[in-house]
């Protein structure tokens, strides 16, 4: 019975940067954050995500300034701050190229469950089911 439970699929968001990988089991809907500095403006960026088992969902934005690449419609501007509200269903997966200037970080409902390492790459998050052990060996 045990082994039937340990191969059991279960959906997990899968975050993985060159290689390196994280499974973070889809119990509920949860929020997820990543924080990185414009390699352009050199200023903050926080882009906000709902996850559920659906998908992922593109909630808010957040910068500090106008430049490349960052949207010039503000819905209102909150603690340095410019921020826009959305609700954007991106599908199950989504990526970033991040170089080492970004400074990435990703948390998991105020968890920090990833730092960019000191190297350039691809940051991709993906909604799949994995074997529930998967789930819980490389889990956050």
């Amino acid at each position: 019975m045990i082994l039937i439970l340990a191969f059991f699929p279960v959906d997990t968001l899968v975050i993985e940067f060159n290689e390196k990988e994280c499974y973070v089991p889809l119990n509920s809907n949860f929020t997820l954050t990543v924080r990185y500095t414009h390699s352009v403006s050199l200023t903050k960026v926080v882009d906000v995500y709902r996850i559920d088992e659906t998908g992922i969902y593109a909630v808010q934005e957040r910068w500090q300034q106008f430049d490349a690449g960052q949207p010039l419609d503000v819905q209102r501007i909150e603690d340095g701050y410019f921020v826009k509200n959305v609700n954007l269903y991106l599908g199950k997966s989504w990526r970033y190229w991040f170089i080492p200037l970004n400074n990435a970080t990703v948390e998991v409902d105020g968890r920090v469950v990833f730092v960019q390492p000191e190297e350039e790459g691809i940051l991709r998050f993906e909604i799949k089911k994995v074997p529930a052990i998967l789930t819980i060996i490389r889990g956050w």
